[in-house]
């Protein structure tokens, strides 16, 4: 028989169905590297628990029977204390959109940010409270619910939350986008109006229905924003790559390499033929790396970097000196990223010294992480001071996006002037083996 608890039962069991089966896509779909979607991943959770908590609460309602009597008291109990923590959850998730690119510490934030964490605990502690001193509703002898004088607390503590992050909204709003500002604005306008009809009719379920809306609605959004973001992220580094590359087959190298191969033609015919195949195998591997939009195996990168450094050998003689202490091989990089590191290593390290130096490559792993490290014995550089060759700065910052971007990996530089620089490479395991 159709009844207006068993719609309210019906429609909140397939909202608690829908953000479960969000919350595990996103959770399963390891879509989760930010801590904005971490937070998004738990909302939907969460609301989904607590439709099916308010649920088991209408469903329960007047039920005599002793599981009757303990499920309207937890459910119960849990739908309130749940709704002030993804009201908490929701502030996480808008300050992480309108403060998390800042530079702003805690003290420098607006003090709604604190304030609206602060009301969201009093919230929860005014639940617990609750329990033991019927503040909000009690229980008559057939387990029928019933509001008590204090309830319009439950009511007002979210909605002045609410109206806190609206300012905070409506302040930042240049900081998101139409889309991000919609989704994010449902959340607060739709339970503020279900709040303000409950008011004056009490029986119908709104308020959790449109936190359902709003949460779906936000990850909709989010996703759409999300592939929006890895649609660009994938175009910057395919030109990041083309512009490593371009850069890398510099037009100095080729005519310095040729030269070099003419004149060995005629005093060591195989010494040329030994530089031909080398400079074939560094020019395809500049190449290739346009046609890769994926990290290579080391292994593949060393003998790119290998080929370059006999090229070198073999123009500069004793003053580069190599040493490879090679541990670990089984692990991918972003492509010509150590190619870059040696090739400064040679060209602005040693080469600059009259009796030039060592160039080492090493490779190890250290706890959780790969470490590969290029040290050279040159004339180092100092830190502090800016950088006064514009292509040498612009190609370390490719290798650093790169690297955090394709990997998650990071990068480490120390110099010291007349002594040589050292540059690590910081790979997770988890992210770079084979």
């Amino acid at each position: 028989m159709f009844t207006v608890q068993s719609l309210h039962v019906s429609f909140e069991m397939w909202g608690s169905v829908f953000c479960f089966i969000i919350a595990l896509s996103m959770f399963l779909g390891r879509n989760i590297e930010t801590k904005r979607r971490k937070i998004l991943m738990e909302m939907q959770f969460l609301t989904a628990v607590l439709l099916l908590m308010d649920a088991c609460a209408w469903g329960f309602r007047g039920n005599a029977s002793q599981t009757g009597y303990y499920m309207v008291r937890i459910s119960n109990f849990m739908v309130f204390v749940l709704s002030d923590v993804v009201l908490l959850l929701y502030h996480l998730y808008l300050c992480q959109y309108l403060f998390a690119d800042t530079k702003d510490t805690e003290e420098k934030k607006p003090l709604r940010y604190k304030m609206v964490i602060g009301i969201s605990i009093i919230g929860i502690c005014l639940v617990v409270i609750s329990q033991f001193t019927h503040l909000y509703y009690y229980f008559d002898a057939g387990n029928l619910y019933h509001r008590n004088q204090m309830h319009f607390l439950a009511l007002l503590i979210p909605f002045i939350g609410g109206l806190l992050d609206f300012s905070l909204l409506l302040q930042y709003r240049k900081k998101v986008s139409a889309a991000t500002f919609g989704c994010l604005v449902s959340y607060m306008i739709l339970p503020m109006v279900a709040l303000v009809i409950l008011i004056f009719f009490y029986g119908i379920a709104l308020v959790n229905i449109s936190i359902c809306i709003s949460v779906i609605f936000m990850f909709v959004v989010s996703t759409v924003e999300q592939n929006r973001e890895m649609a660009e992220k994938e175009k910057e580094m395919c030109d990041m790559r083309i512009a490593m590359t371009v850069s890398q087959i510099g037009p100095h190298f080729i005519f310095n390499t040729l030269s070099s191969i003419q004149y060995m033609c005629r005093k060591n015919p195989q010494m040329a033929e030994e530089t031909v195949k080398e400079f074939t195998t560094y020019l395809r591997g500049n190449i290739d790396s346009l046609t890769n939009p994926k990290n290579i195996t080391f292994a593949k990168e060393l003998e790119h970097v290998k080929s370059y450094l006999a090229i070198e050998q073999k123009r500069f003689g004793a003053r580069v000196q190599v040493v490879y202490d090679i541990r670990e091989t089984d692990f991918e990089i972003p492509a010509l990223s150590l190619q870059v590191l040696v090739e400064n290593a040679v060209k602005h390290g040693i080469c600059k010294k009259p009796e030039g130096g060592t160039v080492t490559i090493r490779t190890e792993r250290r706890e959780q992480n790969i470490l590969l490290t290029v040290q050279d014995t040159g004339v180092g550089f100092d830190p502090t001071k800016k950088k006064t060759d514009d292509k040498i700065h612009a190609g370390i910052e490719n290798i650093q996006t790169r690297l955090k971007n394709m990997c998650g990996g990071k990068m480490e530089i120390c110099s010291t002037p007349g002594e040589g620089t050292i540059v690590v490479l910081t790979l997770p395991v988890d992210t770079v083996t084979i």
